[in-house]
């Protein structure tokens, strides 16, 4: 996202107008610090940043004036026991809107600075032509922010390759599957559409994004994530940076061979990630096994009410799931994986089996990486959209 687009727009919404795009790296951090982390007083900023208290205070006073930052009530310093008044982020006077792509639906929420979710609204995608469901974004955002503040920023996530499919004249062109795009200069679009400066990730990347900044991931510099669903999802944070992969990465991903001697996947691995955990591959078993169709969701209530056929098949996913986590966890040396997905409940279903898979995957070391289980919420991946803008916004890039 190019600074001096943020900076125009966010003179339309605030009295910081023409201030923000020349911000400092450093006073970039320390508002990064207070949006994540909550009010602080300079004496614990300084020290955090490693910056002098005389350079803290002369960079904070134009935000201070400019009402970006906000001072709170006297309170006594935890660091020197003197009265201060910690400084904070204006979250509420900033809007941010986010969106997640699905193969049928659009889900869009509108959040504050600190991607506190303040309107939220799901619908079927009408028409899947890129340019009508930026249109269909457009109205969306309208509804949603009611003629108020309108957005200084905007973040889509899909699933496909949402970074540089193919490059064109400095165009990143964009690849989706399960919408049946290829080469769309979604960003492009979207930024004609929407009027504000846009970021376009994959929707796993920008999850994580979102939990390691405000979510579970919160504080941490390593973690994974893992989302099970339609699709077979990852992502990796190290050293506070998410590691880039491509689409064929992620796919490699997938398809990692669990079992040998396993079920086989529709590309023909047998005993793959993909093969044991898709939403696919487990109505597809669990139909096989009770001879009539079913949907991911039946299967799952039924495994959790004890019945015999769809209790074996979540218990073989769920193992293979923690034989997948642990590997994770021995290759990248992360102490916390996040599971996510709209097919999480499994996880939760078999939680036994997912344990006993890691803990003899990781030789029975108790404890030796956590394990985060989510909710099935498609707002939350929509609030990720909202979190890579705001991290646009803070940071100047995209």
């Amino acid at each position: 996202m190019p600074t001096g687009e943020v900076g125009l727009m966010a003179g339309e919404s605030g009295n910081w107008s023409g201030m923000w795009d020349d911000l400092p790296d450093a006073a970039r951090s320390i508002v990064k610090e207070l949006i994540i982390h909550g009010p602080a007083s300079r004496t614990a900023l300084a020290r955090t940043l490693r910056l002098s208290t005389g350079s803290l205070t002369r960079l904070t006073k134009p935000m201070v004036d400019a009402g970006l930052l906000v001072e709170g009530d006297v309170v006594h310093d935890p660091v020197n026991g003197r009265p201060t008044r910690p400084l904070d982020v204006a979250a509420g006077e900033h809007r941010f809107f986010g969106v997640k792509l699905t193969a049928d639906h659009v889900h869009a929420v509108v959040t504050d600075l600190r991607a506190q979710i303040v309107a939220a609204r799901d619908e079927p995608i009408s028409d899947h032509a890129p340019e009508a469901v930026c249109r269909q974004a457009r109205r969306l955002l309208d509804e949603l922010s009611g003629g108020e503040k309108p957005p200084v920023g905007a973040g889509v996530t899909l699933a496909g390759d949402a970074r540089a499919a193919v490059q064109l004249g400095g165009e990143r062109l964009v690849d989706s599957e399960f919408l049946g795009w290829r080469q769309v200069p979604l960003k492009l679009l979207l930024e004609q559409e929407l009027g504000v400066p846009c970021v376009v990730k994959n929707d796993v990347a920008a999850l994580a994004h979102q939990h390691h900044w405000f979510g579970a991931a919160r504080g941490l510099r390593d973690f994974a994530l893992v989302s099970i669903g339609a699709g077979i999802g990852y992502a990796l944070v190290v050293h506070d940076h998410l590691v880039a992969a491509t689409e064929a990465d992620l796919g490699m991903f997938a398809h990692l061979v669990l079992n040998g001697g396993g079920p086989m996947c529709p590309e023909g691995h047998r005993g793959c990630a993909a093969a044991y955990l898709s939403s696919e591959s487990i109505v597809t078993a669990a139909g096989q096994g009770l001879r009539r169709p079913v949907t991911y969701e039946e299967v799952m209530r039924l495994a959790a009410g004890g019945d015999r056929v769809c209790r074996s098949i979540a218990g073989e996913a769920a193992e293979a799931l923690g034989r997948l986590i642990g590997h994770i966890a021995t290759f990248s040396m992360v102490k916390r994986v996040i599971v996510a997905g709209e097919g999480v409940e499994l996880a939760r279903v078999a939680k036994d089996d997912l344990d006993r898979a890691l803990r003899a995957n990781r030789r029975d070391v108790t404890n030796s990486a956590e394990v985060i289980i989510e909710a099935d919420d498609f707002r939350e991946w929509a609030r990720g959209g909202a979190v890579v803008a705001i991290q646009g916004f803070v940071t100047g890039s995209d």
